[in-house]
């Protein structure tokens, strides 16, 4: 069920564009976040694919589950993972599509080694039944990796100032479900990154 916050699968063509790479930057978002071979990875709220096919190339042989409750934007994932060239020949076979949001992942117990939202901690409905839900699916060395807009950047781009969740508020939240912060960083402009483990 939508809500206010959440993104408009309408608007696929902002999570494509240029200026993405600029605020989102994947090689260095991933390697801060240590994601490496082998690891499992949710990729909570996959949007059209803009951190999945980056993560499976990094994480594999590691499964990584692209969750989204948007049926369209799992389809744009799945359209990316066939024309991809992951492991040549053929698409990538460590991807799986999971129709599903970060309160009810649909992920199984005790899974996975990095949770990792880009641009979802503000969207969440809930974040403490996320945050239940990520101690579900977490095996019990997991990290979590939050990538989100910063309040004080300019909007747009971006969501609106008034949805945005400062870090500090992040880092307390994670911090009183029992996460222990590792790192919080400026990544852009307009996005920091925080970082935790359980």
């Amino acid at each position: 069920m939508g809500h206010e916050r959440r993104f408009n699968p309408e608007h696929v063509g902002k999570l494509e564009a240029p200026e993405r790479k600029e605020q989102f930057p994947v090689g260095v978002i991933l390697d801060a976040a240590g994601i490496e071979e082998g690891m499992n990875v949710a990729d909570i709220g996959s949007g059209s694919g803009y951190f999945t096919l980056p993560l499976a190339r990094r994480a594999a042989p590691g499964k990584v589950y692209a969750v989204d409750p948007s049926p369209a934007l799992l389809e744009v994932v799945r359209g990316k993972l066939a024309q991809a060239e992951l492991h040549s020949p053929g698409p990538p076979s460590n991807v799986e599509l999971v129709l599903g949001e970060g309160e009810a992942s649909g992920l199984p117990d005790s899974w996975c080694d990095v949770i990792f939202l880009s641009a979802v901690w503000h969207e969440l409905e809930s974040t403490e039944a996320a945050l239940r839900e990520f101690d579900r699916i977490a095996l019990p060395e997991a990290k979590l990796v939050v990538v989100d807009w910063r309040p004080e950047a300019p909007s747009p781009p971006g969501p609106p100032t008034k949805h945005r969740v400062a870090h500090t508020d992040l880092e307390t939240a994670l911090e009183r479900a029992g996460w222990t912060v590792v790192l919080s960083a400026v990544v852009t402009d307009w996005t920091y990154m925080v970082v935790a483990e359980r």
